[in-house]
């Protein structure tokens, strides 16, 4: 994988990329094995684990990219709104699908704490990642949500 620096961004969010792209294999196992557990998201559980981590580790590659500013909010429209239509062809709740997105943003925060614990970095740069996370998070769950009515109410 390329190595991603913000031109002339905030130290934070270029020690943010690159531990999304050196560490995403790691978040998507310890994500893997939280969906796969967690009661909330079963119907996972009779998913075909190899797509399932294909994609749970793209997200993760893809939010550097969306940090870095080189991944569209169209983009994220047309992977999530796809993934979308294929949960639903495959029979996971929207509640479900909706909650899988929920924990993977929880774990890459819980990983990011983790790894990033001892830096003293400007409460504002955080901030401003923290928002950026979230509303890459946010986009993603509306075009999924999308490309699963989709499939309940074609038009």
């Amino acid at each position: 994988m390329k190595k991603t620096i913000i031109a002339k961004k905030t130290i934070l969010l270029n020690k943010f990329v690159k531990l999304i792209e050196e560490s995403h294999e790691e978040l998507t196992e310890i994500f893997m094995n939280d969906l796969l557990k967690h009661p909330e998201t079963d119907a996972y559980k009779n998913s075909d684990r190899d797509d399932i981590y294909r994609f749970s580790d793209l997200v993760y590659k893809d939010l550097s990219l969306w940090i870095s500013k080189e991944f569209s909010k169209e983009k994220i429209d047309e992977r999530y709104g796809k993934m979308g239509k294929e949960r639903c062809e495959a029979g996971i709740p929207i509640e479900q699908v909706l909650k899988a997105l929920m924990l993977q943003r929880r774990h890459i925060w819980l990983f990011v704490m983790d790894k990033m614990y001892d830096d003293k970095t400007d409460y504002m740069e955080a901030l401003e990642l923290n928002n950026r996370v979230t509303l890459y998070f946010d986009r993603a769950m509306i075009a999924m949500a999308r490309g699963y009515m989709k499939m309940i109410h074609p038009q």
